[in-house]
């Protein structure tokens, strides 16, 4: 018989597609070959019991299928089960459980692989790695689970099943509907849930980056804790204090709030007043900065006088008049005594109007030097209203003030004629005899050495070391002390 090209062709193809399904079930589903190709590793499992599972049943890496159980073999021990797995899911060595379990009620056995971490080692890495018996779980025997279902029926007294029976019959019937209700609102709750999967798993995932911050704040939180206890536990020694403080504020409060309405007369008008004094300070920054840091050495200097060894070192440095002062600017300046108390308007055109290089001490904030004085600070219109003098004195008193300066003129007159001191020449010394309950300053011309007394007399200081006036025993005193009178 002659078979024609096209029959021949198709039996080519069944052939091979034939043999091509055979060897693709052979390799991926029978297992034939899959050595050749390093698809597969072995590993193993150590167990008491081979717990029903069975050569060729499943094994699965979380659930999933990774290969097949191998030959069962058995040692001393136990049985030791081989393991086929696919390479590609990387499977942890260390901590990984070997469970056997149920996949139905009926049975059908397999091996699911837990694992406790992430990180290698993994059992596709070196020799064949055996899982211990100490890692590995058996699922509950039928016959003991049997007989575990008997003792429990057993231990049943029929007589109170029965009534629990009768009663749970009692408190359900008639209660379908609400039953029906709770399984429908049950049913939506699941769904609702389920539609907040997505939030309720982002919220779980920052609840652990919040834990995680709680844990490492631990020390903190507990350092915290513990310092809280300390300062209730001194408050509450403290108590007794705290009570009678806060008993004391009111008593406070109203002793400051009279103190605050007596100074309500001066107190705006020194504010006021400081203004312009803070003005002046705030430009004059550098020098005072500058006699800050000198003064505290000129005063630890001065205490190198008396350096506690029972004498006293110094020198005199007859500087008088070095530099001289200056006295350009001053020509038209009168000289005012101390007795004169009256009110006179001030000069403001006087001062020194010496170079800044002139061999006089030159003085005047003109003379300041100008890259050390700053701007003055601008401060809020009206914020120096009220400077001067309180309105009627320290007290507020317009009375007392107006009777101090028109009534009182002639009182104070004669008060100040009783005070006046009484002068007289004692053997050469000038004696002043003073009142007890007043004291009086008389003028002094350095010119002429003349002393004006209050009474009206001129009295004259000797200055140099041959007059005899004063005594024999004080002329070589005013040798050195009659310069500083000048």
């Amino acid at each position: 018989m002659i078979l024609k090209r096209g029959v021949i062709f198709q039996l080519i193809a069944f052939a091979v597609i034939t043999v091509v399904g055979v060897a693709i079930v052979s390799v991926n589903y029978i297992g034939l070959g899959r050595d050749l190709l390093g698809k597969e590793y072995v590993a193993y499992v150590d167990l008491t019991d081979s717990g029903g599972v069975f050569t060729n049943a499943e094994v699965t890496y979380r659930g999933v299928p990774v290969g097949r159980v191998g030959p069962i073999e058995l040692t001393k021990s136990g049985i030791r089960v081989k393991l086929v797995l696919e390479r590609g899911e990387r499977i942890p060595r260390d901590g990984t459980k070997a469970v056997v379990a149920n996949r139905s009620a009926v049975g059908e056995q397999y091996i699911d692989l837990e694992p406790t971490k992430k990180s290698g080692p993994y059992l596709d890495q070196g020799d064949p790695y055996t899982i211990p018996k100490e890692r590995t779980t058996l699922p509950v025997s039928t016959a003991e689970l049997l007989r575990n279902v008997d003792s429990l029926v057993g231990s049943v007294n029929t007589k109170d099943l029965g009534t629990i029976v009768d009663e749970l019959d009692k408190a359900f019937s008639g209660s379908a509907e609400d039953l029906q209700s709770i399984l429908d609102d049950n049913d939506r709750l699941l769904k609702t849930a389920e539609q907040a999967y997505p939030d309720t798993k982002q919220l779980l995932d920052n609840s652990v980056t919040v834990l995680d911050t709680q844990r490492g704040q631990g020390a903190n939180i507990r350092g915290f804790a513990r310092n809280l206890n300390e300062l209730t536990t001194s408050l509450r020694n403290d108590d007794p204090a705290l009570r009678k403080t806060i008993d004391a504020v009111p008593s406070a409060v109203d002793e400051t709030h009279k103190a605050i309405k007596q100074l309500a007369p001066t107190l705006p008008v020194l504010l006021a007043n400081l203004t312009t004094t803070g003005q002046i300070i705030t430009s004059r920054q550098a020098g005072l900065r500058s006699l800050f840091i000198l003064y505290p050495v000129t005063v630890a200097g001065a205490f190198t006088v008396t350096p506690g060894d029972g004498t006293q070192h110094l020198g005199l440095a007859l500087n008088i008049d070095s530099p001289p002062p200056c006295t350009d600017g001053y020509e038209k300046v009168k000289h005012r005594w101390p007795q004169d108390t009256s009110a006179k308007k001030p000069r403001l055109d006087a001062g020194c109007k010496a170079p800044h290089n002139a061999p006089t001490a030159v003085r005047g904030a003109r003379n300041f030097p100008k890259n050390e004085i700053l701007p003055y600070p601008q401060v809020p219109a009206g914020a120096t209203a009220g400077a001067g003098f309180p309105e009627g004195g320290a007290t507020g008193d317009p009375k007392t003030e107006a009777k101090g300066k028109d009534g009182g003129d002639g009182e104070a007159k004669t008060k100040a004629a009783a005070a006046a001191p009484t002068g007289q020449i004692d053997d050469g010394r000038l004696i002043l005899s003073y009142p007890s309950d007043s004291v009086e300053f008389a003028g002094y011309d350095p010119t002429t050495g003349a002393v004006y007394g209050p009474d009206g007399k001129r009295y004259v200081m000797p200055r140099s070391a041959g007059t005899r006036q004063l005594g024999e025993e004080s002329s070589w005193k005013w040798l050195l002390l009659g310069p500083l009178s000048q």
